[in-house]
């Protein structure tokens, strides 16, 4: 078979700043074809060892001396000291006093990562009090045992990095300061979701819920039911809660405050959960909205319009999908317990409950990748992932060749979503895409805005991955998927001046896509395909 002159992905990923690794081969050698990458906000993934966390690129450490290996570098404020390669506050008996590193640069407007290890814990928090524009100790504090992250845009390119004491009888130690510089935007996302590497595309979305991390600020009511906090969440770190039931009978929740919702929209929420004692669910949309489903955790049955997520340590993510009804408005949505037989309203034990981190509410049917959001007015945004390559006709025949993609639909929703090589515009195009109608792709062609060629196929379901390869050459097209010959067109001439590729309106994920000069055989088509 011949080599592919582009490919992407195929375990072979690699990730820039506003690019993507592309490549064609040379016998052994690869020869990189950066693909553009945009995306003017942060995005999540599952990574490869599933957990959750943000796509980011980080620079060189800032800080010197961040493991305390010695008493140096370090400016103590009363209450500080160093020692052990820890940083030591004991009973402190002023508040504001700091633990300051001044050598530090920051570059103005820059985002940088800050990570600090909370070792051992009595009473009290510190909190970043610099660089400039943290001022609060608002979502900024220290104040239990695990690594603490923060990201904070630098105000001002003269500025020291510190920490000061919160509370008068502050006892804890810390180690493993780290201060990076940090890029989130235009960064392709590699997602491991069912433990193989897949590239992430999703259409822009907003998590409604405010607070998605903290159940103890007043974003979220308590039903019969407390927290507790400071256990391993699916990010890694120690900031997911207990929902613990109380003694009383009656449901046992936790619930959003009011979110605005508008009717005959969809909307899904999503939170990942944990079995602790209980291992029943239910997610419910409230007043206005109308989603409903029920989990079971031990036997993964999922009773409404849900779905079940499995990650690692025992953590899943729950979704479910209604309608804004009745009116346009404010709502509240609600987790319950259930108890062991699956019944909403029980006498509680004062003990039992299970684990919660990640709410998250947006309009669309049906879930995407996790937007954390720490109470920012009207929610956080991702913005659309969008992939493309321009100026490659050299890589691409528009006489004959063969465009093959391994992918994946995010979901069945009605919409058209494309993967073409195109002159650049819409006159000249191969196309691979998934149609409006349910579980179906299609193979098209089109030469001087004509419509050349059309192939269909209707699989079980376009959510799966499928590998699909579509054959051009005059008179001569044919939709090979998962080794099969599924569709062709004996007549149509192929597109002429192919010079891009292009991820158009593209909600899924793909595994690899190649591009060949030639059109390939039957048997190299079906050994291409072959699942």
């Amino acid at each position: 078979m011949a080599n592919p002159s582009l490919q992407i992905g195929n375990s072979n990923w690699a990730i820039k700043k506003d690019n993507l690794l592309g490549y064609s081969t040379a016998g052994t050698r690869f020869l990189p074809i950066p693909i553009t990458m945009t995306r003017a906000s942060a995005g999540t993934r599952v990574n490869s060892s599933g957990l959750v966390e943000t796509v980011e690129l980080l620079g060189s450490e800032e800080i010197t001396n961040g493991d305390f290996a010695t008493d140096s570098d370090w400016s103590k404020e009363t209450g500080w000291s160093i020692a052990d390669n820890k940083a030591i506050v004991t009973n402190a008996p002023n508040l504001y006093q700091r633990l300051t590193q001044s050598s530090l640069s920051f570059t103005l407007n820059l985002i940088y990562k800050i990570s600090v290890t909370c070792s051992e814990y009595s009473a009290g928090f510190i909190y970043l009090r610099k660089p400039r524009g943290v001022e609060s100790d608002t979502n900024l504090r220290i104040d239990s045992i695990g690594t603490f992250v923060f990201y904070v845009q630098a105000l001002t390119d003269l500025d020291a990095f510190a920490l000061a004491i919160g509370a008068v009888g502050t006892d804890l130690k810390i180690d493993n300061v780290s201060v990076k510089e940090s890029t989130r935007n235009d960064l392709a996302r590699v997602d491991y979701t069912g433990s193989t590497s897949s590239l992430l595309a999703e259409p822009q979305r907003t998590n409604l819920v405010t607070y998605s991390e903290d159940f103890s600020n007043a974003f979220w009511n308590l039903g019969n039911s407390s927290l507790a906090s400071g256990f391993t969440s699916p990010d890694g770190t120690t900031n997911s809660y207990k929902l613990i039931e109380d003694t009383s009978t009656g449901s046992h929740s936790v619930y959003s405050d009011n979110v605005t919702v508008t009717v005959g929209s969809s909307y899904t929420y999503s939170l990942y959960v944990k079995k602790g004692e209980r291992s029943n669910i239910r997610l419910d949309g409230g007043y206005r909205l109308s989603l409903d489903a029920t989990f079971n955790l031990n036997t993964l049955v999922v009773t409404g319009n849900g779905t079940i997520e499995t990650l690692s340590n025992g953590w899943y993510r729950l979704t479910a999908t209604g309608v804004g009804e009745i009116s346009t408005g404010a709502t509240n949505v609600y987790t319950y317990l259930l108890d062991d037989s699956g019944t909403q309203s029980y006498t509680g034990n004062g003990n039992s409950g299970l684990y919660i981190w990640g709410g998250q509410l947006e309009a669309g049917s049906y879930a995407t990748s996790y937007i954390p959001t720490s109470g920012e007015a009207g929610g956080v945004t991702r913005v659309q992932d969008q992939y493309s390559k321009t100026g490659i006709s050299d890589k691409i025949n528009s006489t004959e060749g063969t465009l093959f993609v391994e992918m994946a639909a995010l979901a069945n929703d009605g919409t058209y979503r494309y993967v073409l090589l195109s002159d650049g515009a819409t006159a000249n195009m191969i196309q691979i895409r998934y149609s409006d109608v349910s579980n179906n792709i299609q193979a098209l062609v089109y030469s001087s805005s004509v419509l050349q060629a059309f192939t269909s196929y209707t699989p079980t379901d376009t959510t799966s991955f499928h590998k699909m390869a579509f054959k051009y050459k005059e008179n001569d097209f044919a939709l090979w998927v998962d080794g099969t010959e599924v569709g062709t067109a004996t007549s149509g001439i192929p597109p002429i001046n192919l010079s891009s590729l292009d991820f158009q309106s593209y909600f899924g994920k793909v595994k690899q896509l190649q591009v060949f000069k030639t059109a390939l055989t039957d048997s190299e088509l079906a050994t291409l395909t072959t699942i």
